[in-house]
């Protein structure tokens, strides 16, 4: 007979390295996200339609694209995966019932999800976890081998079918060509509206912010595959323990090594390809394929390497520092919103669009600096983020303890 826990799991439960990796994944994601705060949204992934790309601006962005690029989703994605084997364990340990728990768990998590996307920022990605978190849970219970091929083929399909949409472009409808290569690169008066939309009250932004947002709900079928996949994945990695001590610090770092070299040199080809190509329309679809597969490369050598950093007995304060911000990860990736919501909207200080990418990273390093510190005070006072406290207190039905006792 199985009973509902009226409280998650306890510290000695957690894993230090899992949140610690989650706490650079967490940082790193703000590299990229900011371009979306901070300028039009095609910018995010064709460089060529807004702003400065001379000198220290192309840099910044060469850069970011390199090393964080859908590096530090991925790698938040294997940790989400990992997590719901853990949480799922914890909870049968206890004679509890981890499905109707993580259920609940990915329902109010979609719910945020949702709230997140239409009050504040449409780039919101808790409703498509939320999702992929539902259908993942089910194979929770499958070999690690299992997990990985079934992984990397929705990994794969989701690869055939971007490749599939630029192959099919010539044999487009005009209208739809046309409508496509507008969101590609859009004209001066499209850009001109979306700045003014931004710039603009918080009421003012609803109309485009929910438009922005239902677009991204339309295109979930699109990418969820590899979120689920990835998951998978980072579940079949904590079944082998590769978190813990299960593989040797030479073999980590010979695999991290390769993995580093291999995943960088097909995005820099593919980088170096799409500039050739002045990043026409094929280069959402076709051009982003060295990207996509590289950055499964360059997130797999950051885990391996953030494993050997925590196995260490180097930089104690930073492995804490860094687990603090990962313990707060929903707090935190919720803040990133409140801030640059507050830097760049109409509703704060309103610079949306006028802000160049080395002022933006900047701002970046700021962030990271405030969300450290702050998690470090938090950590040192309360058991949960204010933002996990309540998610936690909605899933066990009840408030939890906030203050660690004395």
């Amino acid at each position: 007979m199985t009973t509902t826990l009226t409280q998650p799991i306890n510290e000695s439960e957690r894993i230090v390295t899992i949140d610690i990796i989650r706490g650079v994944a967490l940082l790193g994601i703000l590299i990229m996200n900011i371009q979306s705060f901070s300028m039009i949204f095609s910018t995010y992934s064709n460089p060529l339609v807004f702003g400065d790309l001379t000198g220290a601006n192309f840099y910044v962005y060469y850069l970011s694209h390199l090393f964080a690029d859908q590096k530090f989703m991925t790698l938040f994605s294997l940790l989400f995966g990992a997590g719901i084997v853990l949480m799922a364990n914890n909870v049968t340990s206890k004679q509890g019932n981890p499905t109707a728990i993580h259920y609940k768990r990915m329902g109010i998590l979609a719910v945020a999800g949702l709230m997140h996307a239409y009050l504040l920022w449409y780039g919101d990605i808790l409703f498509a976890y939320a999702i992929g978190g539902m259908i993942a849970y089910t194979a929770r219970h499958k070999s690690p081998r299992f997990l990985i091929i079934l992984g990397f083929f929705l990994i794969t399909l989701c690869s055939l079918i971007m490749y599939a949409a630029g192959a099919s472009l010539p044999y487009w409808e005009a209208a739809d060509l046309e409508k496509m290569q507008h969101f590609w690169s859009p004209t001066a008066e499209a850009i001109k509206q979306d700045m003014l939309a931004y710039q603009s009250s918080w009421l003012d932004q609803m109309d485009k912010r929910h438009a922005m947002a239902a677009e991204m709900q339309a295109n979930l079928p699109f990418y969820l595959t590899r979120v689920i996949g990835i998951m998978l994945i980072g579940m079949a990695c904590f079944k082998m323990d590769f978190f813990g001590k299960r593989y040797s610090n030479s073999s980590l770092t010979i695999t991290a090594v390769l993995a580093l070299a291999t995943g960088l040199s097909l995005i820099v080809y593919g980088n170096q390809l799409n500039f050739t190509a002045n990043w026409q329309l094929e280069s959402m679809f076709i051009g982003s394929q060295f990207n996509y597969w590289g950055s499964l490369l360059v997130a797999y050598a950051y885990m391996a390497l953030l494993v050997i950093f925590c196995r260490s007995n180097a930089l104690p304060k930073v492995k804490n520092a860094l687990a603090n911000v990962g313990r707060m990860a929903l707090t935190n990736y919720l803040s990133h919103t409140i801030i640059c919501g507050f830097i760049f909207y109409g509703w704060g200080l309103g610079l949306y669009g006028t802000v160049d990418r080395t002022t933006q990273i900047l701002v970046v390093f700021a962030i990271w600096i405030f969300q450290i510190a702050f998690s470090t005070f938090w950590m040192n006072r309360f058991r949960f983020g204010p933002f996990e406290w309540l998610w936690r207190s909605c899933t066990y039905a009840r408030l939890q303890p906030m203050k660690i006792a004395n």
